[in-house]
């Protein structure tokens, strides 16, 4: 920072400004920030830094258009700041005869300045009477500068001092805001009042001040020097940010980048739910299922799936996912339902909710398939016997033919005896009798040995005693058939002639 050889301690205190230097001086800033337009009188040029100081500012040296502030010279600006004898004012911008100028503050900020009117008629009231002059509305009864500075109901005039024995009385006064502004005219002795006044547009005037609190002027439009003063002295003090109401949540629907005080103004809207399923949707109790969630966006801070009035992420860590799944098995038969309920901590924000149902059935209960020969189904119970394997009707049990001397069938009952083998009246097959191979049963099969086969004739089939019956003939044949009765009858015969 280029220091211009007089007191840092007059720097000004630059408040919550920022891009701001902490500190400056009413003279860098004139020197350093200006960008002016090419005209004088209402459009005045000179905005400070961003606007945070000022929003126009215009200065007359000399009474001419010569030295103007807006001409953006740094010599223009060090003759304001000087004193009649050259020397350096201490950060006193001194408008002697012939001087004016005109500053107009911003919305941006609020500025204070100490305004010293100076006399070298010491011991005397000139500086004073001045002052006390300049009225609200510039009424001769209205209220005056050094009333307004003692007033707790006024906040833009504070601290009045007057010194008579040296020569001044001064104030200080804020500009709040870009329809604030402060005219001051050193002007010639008898010179028009009003020469470089634009009536009613707030120009250069001899001196008038207009605040949030109202405007202050003379009323008799008489310029400073015109009763006896000597210079006008401006001190800038400080420069602090205005506080901006607003929505200040960058959350928030209506977030203003302006602002710097929130005002309770804000507006949210809840994320939207993307989706949510259940699956599958019918189970039986005992099952499991997967609950999925999608939030469309993460402007929301809890998420609860409610069921029986119990939240399943409590505790999971899942609350806060914008996606994410969950497994959870049900306990109750019947209608299940899951409702996702999404809320945001924020003021006035909505409670998305979206429900989803499922069917949970009654768990079966199942006799549990323990014949190791069958094959189960998915719930344990026995099916079909594998294969090789048939059911026997008599146990109920998948068996497969016990006889080591018979053939199996693929289907695991048996097949016809082996070689040299006759099935027996005992349901087996045993070895032939040697010399006896030859069936005696007419009505039944032989092997080629000819000893009785497996099967009886066509029309035939086994009795209860194992032998071939007709099957239109419910009498039991007589184990030793026609041959055996025709041999009994002889021997009868035989028997009976004898006798």
């Amino acid at each position: 920072m280029i220091m211009f050889g007089y007191d840092v301690f007059n720097a000004v205190s630059l408040i919550n400004i920022p891009g701001a230097p902490t500190s400056d001086t009413f003279k860098e800033i004139l020197t350093g920030y200006p960008s002016a337009n090419s005209s004088f009188g209402n459009n005045r040029g000179y905005t400070g830094p961003d606007g945070y100081v000022w929003s126009k500012v215009d200065g007359e040296h000399n009474n001419g258009n010569e030295n103007h502030l807006k001409n953006q010279n740094d010599s223009a600006v060090a003759d304001f700041f000087k004193m009649d004898n050259g020397s350096d004012s201490g950060d006193w911008m001194v408008l002697y005869p012939n001087d004016a100028f005109h500053i107009t503050g911003s919305n941006a900020t609020t500025s204070e300045y100490e305004i010293r009117f100076v006399t070298n008629s010491k011991n005397t009231q000139i500086a004073r009477d001045y002052v006390v002059n300049m009225k609200k509305n510039g009424s001769s009864s209205g209220q005056s500068i050094p009333t307004a500075c003692s007033s707790s109901s006024v906040s833009c005039f504070s601290n009045y001092v007057r010194d008579d024995a040296a020569g001044y009385a001064s104030f200080r006064v804020k500009l709040s805001s870009a329809s604030d502004y402060m005219s001051f005219d050193v002007g010639k002795p008898n010179s028009s009042a009003g020469a470089r006044d634009t009536a009613g547009k707030g120009a250069i005037h001899a001196a008038r001040i207009k605040t949030q609190c109202g405007t202050w002027e003379r009323h008799d439009n008489n310029e400073f020097q015109d009763k006896g003063g000597a210079r006008i002295q401006i001190k800038l003090l400080s420069v602090t940010a205005n506080t901006v109401k607003g929505c200040i949540d960058p959350d928030a629907n209506n977030t203003d980048d302006k602002a710097t005080e929130d005002d309770g103004s804000c507006t949210y809207t809840t994320t939207t739910i993307n989706s949510f399923t259940i699956s599958p949707t019918t189970v039986k109790v005992g099952e499991p299922i997967t609950l999925s969630w999608s939030l469309s966006n993460a402007k929301f801070s809890k998420v609860s799936i409610i069921h029986n009035g119990t939240d399943l992420l409590a505790g999971t860590g899942q609350s806060q996912d914008q996606s994410s799944s969950i497994t959870f098995t049900p306990t109750t038969v019947g209608s299940n339902s899951f409702k996702l309920q999404v809320t945001w901590d924020k003021t006035n924000s909505q409670t998305r909710n979206l429900t989803r149902t499922i069917n949970a059935q009654s768990a079966t209960s199942y006799i549990q398939c323990t014949d190791s020969n069958r094959a189960t189904d998915v719930n344990g119970e026995c099916a079909d016997c594998k294969t090789g394997y048939f059911l026997d009707t008599t146990t109920g049990l998948c068996s497969q033919c016990s006889d080591p001397n018979r053939s199996k069938n693929t289907d695991g009952t048996c097949g016809d005896c082996i070689d040299r083998y006759e099935l027996t009246a005992a349901g087996i097959c045993e070895p032939v009798i040697a010399g006896g191979n030859d069936c005696t049963d007419s009505n039944r099969e032989t092997n080629a040995d000819g000893s009785c086969a497996s099967s009886c004739k066509s029309g035939y089939s086994f009795d209860s005693s194992n032998y071939c019956q007709s099957d239109s003939d419910s009498t039991t044949a007589s184990p030793m058939g026609i041959t055996g009765i025709l041999v009994g009858v002889g021997l009868l015969t035989a028997v009976a002639l004898i006798a």
